[in-house]
C-alpha cells in the first residue's frame, strides 16, 4: 500500500508524505510514539485518509476531523500493554509473506478449532469461565468466541446485542480486571479470544441515547432522528424487515423527543449514524478498547447494515466497506494482532466481499452460514445435490483469509439457497422452502426433527428455523419414543455434521452444549424477557452433571463429546485440511454421497478425499470414480481404520463419512 499524493482532509493541498511528517512531529512529542507506531502509520496513512476523506470531506468541522483521528491512534497505542504490543510484533512476523518459513496468519493456524459460548449460561461468571477453560481444552478448542457479556439492555436485550456499554463488563458477568486476566490466561495457554461489536445499533439506555433523549444535539446526530414520518416512508419503501414478526417495520417514534428514529432490529436498538464522523470516531475508540483488553478477534456485527441511504435497501452498500476497510487500516496501525470476523448473512458472493473488497483488506474470517444451511437441506432431502452445486460452485476466498464453519450456532437458520440452484437439483424454490420449514418443525410426515418456526411472515409465509443441533438431527423425538434404531440414526447425523464441518473448509466452531448433544431448551417460554424469541430454545445453559456423563463410557454424550474431539485431533495432522486448503466437489456415483477433494495449496502434501452418506441405507462409492488417492494405501483417518472395500466399491453406512487418505 503507498501513500500516494492526494491532499488530506483540511491539509490545504499539503502532500500525504509532508501530512505524515508534520503528523509524526506533531504526536512524536507525546510518550509512546515510537519507531512501530509511525512505521504502521506511515504505511497505511493513505489508505486511512483517503477513506476517511470519502466518507466524511464536507462534514461540518472536517478540517480538524482527521488531525483528531491520528492523535486518537496514538492515545490507544499509548494505553495498549507491552504484553499486546509484544503478541502484535510476534503476529506480524509470522504473518508476514512472502517468507517461505512464515507460519502465517495466526486465524489460519493448522487445526484451530472454535467454540462459541454465552458466558453467563456456560459458566455463570468470568471467574466461573476460569476454572473451565481445561473442559474446552479437553474438546481441543484454541477459539473461545464469547457472545455479548457487556452491559446491556434492561429486559429485552436481543441476547446481549442491545449494548448499554461498549467497554463495560455486565457486574452480573464480572469485572473489566477479570476480562483483561482471561484474555491473559488464554493467550499463556496459546489460545484465543473473540468477542461482539455490534456496530449496527446501541440500546435505547446507552448514555448516547439518554442524551439524545435529553435534547443533546450531538447524540442525537449520533442516530437517524426525524421529525415526521417523511422520511422515513422514504426508508420503508426499499428497506426490508429483520424481525417483521415481533418488530415489524423500521422505525419507532420516540415520544420524549417527538420524532421518529431508525430501529431495524428492535424498537430498543437505535441504529447508529455512521455518516456522522463525530459517531465514527467514537466507534474507533470502542473498537481500539476492546482489542487492548486483550480479544484477538472482534466479531463485527450486522455489517451490511452499516450505511444507509433512502431509496435502498439499506445492505451491503460501498460505505458499508468503505466503513470497515478503514477500520481495519486504524486498527492495524495500533493493534495489528487483532483479526476481525464479519457477520454477513448473506450470499457467499456477497460474504467475500467483506474479505477483499477491491484488493484492500477488510475482515480476515467469515461465517459460512450457507454452509450450515445447505448441510440442513441435505439432511433433509437426504440428497446432495443442491448442496454439491452451491459449495461446489462458491467463489474462493482472498488470500489470507478463511471460513469460519459451523453445523449450528447462536442464531436461526435461514433459507437464503440459490433460486436457480435449487431449480438445477430439481425442485421447486418456494416448495423446497416450505418443505424444509415443515420437515425441520416436525409437521411434514416422517420427519424426525423438533423445531420451531422463526419470525415467520404472515404476508410471505416465510420463516427461519429454531432448534439444537440435537433436536434438529432427531435425538430429542428417538428419547421420547424410546425407539433404538432412531436413537441411532439421530447420533449418526450428529457426527456426519461435525465431521463436515471439521473437514470440508474453515475453522470448525462448537455451538456449547452441541458437544453433548443438548436437547432444545423451552423454559425460555416462561421468562417474560424471552418469550418472543424462540432462538432460546437452542441456547440453552450448560448442564455439567451433564458433561459428567462425557466420561461415562455408552453414554450420548461420551459418544458425541469424543467424536468431535477425535474430528479436532485428527484433522489437525491433516495438510489438506489447512484454512487455505484447496477443494473441489467432485461428481458423485449417487444422489445421497457428496464427494469433496481437499489437498494443500502449495502442493506439499497429499490430498484426501472426503466422503459422506446422506442416506439411511449404506451406500457403494465405485473406487473408478475417486481420483486423486492412491487407493492401494488409503485409509479412513478419522476412524484410523482401512476402508471397507467391496468388489470394487467404498461402502459407507448410514450417515457415514470417511475421510479418505
Amino acid at each position: 500500500m503507498t501513500s500516494g499524493a492526494v491532499s488530506a482532509p483540511g491539509s490545504g493541498g499539503t502532500s500525504a508524505r509532508e501530512q505524515l511528517g508534520q503528523t509524526a512531529a506533531a504526536l512524536g512529542g507525546r510518550p509512546g510514539g515510537d519507531a512501530a507506531f509511525f512505521l504502521r502509520l506511515g504505511y497505511r496513512y493513505g489508505a486511512i485518509r483517503d477513506l476517511f476523506s470519502s466518507l466524511y470531506s464536507g462534514k461540518p468541522g472536517d478540517g480538524g476531523l482527521f488531525e483528531r483521528l491520528q492523535t486518537l491512534l496514538l492515545e490507544k497505542y499509548c494505553e495498549r500493554p507491552d504484553r499486546l504490543k509484544a503478541i502484535d510484533l510476534e503476529r506480524e512476523r509470522r504473518g508476514s509473506r512472502p517468507d517461505p518459513r512464515s507460519r502465517g496468519p495466526w486465524y489460519l493456524e493448522p487445526g484451530l478449532t472454535a467454540y462459541m459460548l454465552y458466558l453467563d449460561r456456560f459458566a455463570g461468571t468470568l471467574r466461573g469461565f476460569r476454572e473451565r477453560i481445561p473442559y474446552l481444552e479437553e474438546l481441543g478448542v484454541r477459539l473461545v468466541h464469547f457472545m455479548p457479556f457487556f452491559r446491556t439492555h434492561e429486559g429485552k436485550n436481543d441476547g446481549g446485542f442491545a449494548v448499554s456499554d461498549y467497554l463495560g463488563v455486565d457486574p452480573r458477568c464480572g469485572t473489566n480486571e477479570e476480562l483483561v486476566e482471561i484474555a491473559e490466561k488464554l493467550h499463556d495457554r496459546g489460545m484465543y479470544l473473540a468477542a461482539d461489536l455490534a456496530l449496527n445499533h446501541s440500546a435505547d439506555d446507552h448514555p448516547w441515547a439518554l442524551a439524545a433523549k435529553s435534547g443533546d444535539e450531538r447524540c442525537r446526530g449520533y442516530y437517524y432522528v426525524f421529525p415526521d414520518r417523511r422520511e422515513p416512508d422514504r426508508f420503508e419503501a426499499a428497506m426490508p424487515q429483520v424481525f417483521p414478526e415481533t418488530a415489524p417495520g423500521n422505525f419507532t417514534r420516540v415520544p420524549e423527543m417527538g420524532a421518529w428514529v431508525m430501529t431495524v432490529f428492535h424498537d430498543f436498538q437505535w441504529d447508529l449514524n455512521w455518516s456522522n464522523p463525530e459517531l465514527f470516531l467514537e466507534m474507533v475508540a470502542v473498537l481500539l478498547g476492546l482489542a487492548n483488553m486483550g480479544i484477538d478477534l472482534i466479531r463485527l456485527d450486522a455489517v451490511p447494515y452499516l450505511w444507509k441511504e433512502a431509496g435502498t435497501s439499506c445492505q451491503n452498500l460501498p460505505q458499508a466497506h468503505a466503513i470497515v476497510r478503514l477500520l481495519k487500516a486504524c486498527a492495524d496501525v495500533v493493534a495489528p494482532g487483532v483479526a476481525f470476523l464479519a457477520e454477513a448473512i448473506v450470499q457467499p458472493s456477497e460474504i467475500v466481499k467483506y474479505l477483499d473488497s477491491g484488493g484492500i483488506e477488510e475482515c480476515q474470517v467469515a461465517y459460512h452460514a450457507s454452509l450450515m444451511a445447505l448441510l440442513w437441506e441435505a439432511l433433509a432431502t437426504r440428497k446432495t445435490g443442491l448442496l454439491a452445486a452451491s459449495f461446489g460452485e462458491e467463489v474462493r476466498l482472498p488470500e489470507n483469509t478463511g471460513w469460519l464453519s459451523y453445523a449450528r450456532c447462536h442464531d436461526d437458520i435461514g433459507l437464503g439457497y440459490d433460486d436457480r440452484k435449487i431449480e438445477r437439483a430439481g425442485f421447486t424454490p418456494g416448495m423446497h422452502r416450505r418443505f424444509l420449514l415443515d420437515f425441520y418443525t416436525g409437521i411434514f410426515p416422517g420427519s424426525w426433527a423438533t423445531g420451531r418456526r422463526f419470525m415467520e411472515n404472515p404476508a410471505t409465509g416465510e420463516a427461519r428455523i429454531s432448534g439444537t443441533c440435537a433436536s434438529l438431527c432427531g435425538l430429542e423425538s428417538a428419547l421420547a419414543s424410546g425407539d433404538a434404531l432412531a436413537l441411532e440414526l439421530a447420533i449418526r447425523r450428529i457426527e456426519l455434521l461435525y465431521a463436515l464441518i471439521s473437514s470440508l473448509v474453515g475453522i470448525p466452531m462448537v455451538f456449547s452444549g452441541d458437544e453433548l448433544a443438548l436437547r432444545n431448551d423451552y423454559s425460555w417460554e416462561n421468562d417474560p424477557e424471552l418469550a418472543e424469541d424462540n432462538r432460546w430454545m437452542h441456547r440453552p445453559a450448560m448442564d455439567w452433571a451433564v458433561a459428567e456423563r462425557r466420561h461415562a463410557e455408552g453414554t450420548i454424550e461420551a459418544r458425541i463429546f469424543s467424536h468431535i474431539r477425535r474430528c479436532f485431533a485428527v484433522r489437525r495432522g491433516i495438510p489438506a485440511f489447512a484454512q487455505d486448503a484447496l477443494f473441489d466437489v467432485l461428481p458423485s456415483p449417487a444422489e445421497n454421497v457428496l464427494v469433496c477433494s481437499r489437498r494443500p495449496k502449495d502442493g506439499s502434501g497429499s490430498a484426501v478425499l472426503v466422503l459422506a452418506n446422506f442416506a439411511l441405507e449404506r451406500r457403494q462409492v465405485p473406487c473408478s470414480s475417486l481420483r486423486g488417492v492412491d487407493l492401494r494405501a488409503a485409509r479412513d483417518l478419522l476412524g484410523d481404520a482401512p476402508l471397507v472395500i467391496e468388489g470394487d466399491a467404498v461402502v459407507l453406512g448410514a450417515y457415514g463419512v470417511v475421510w479418505m487418505g
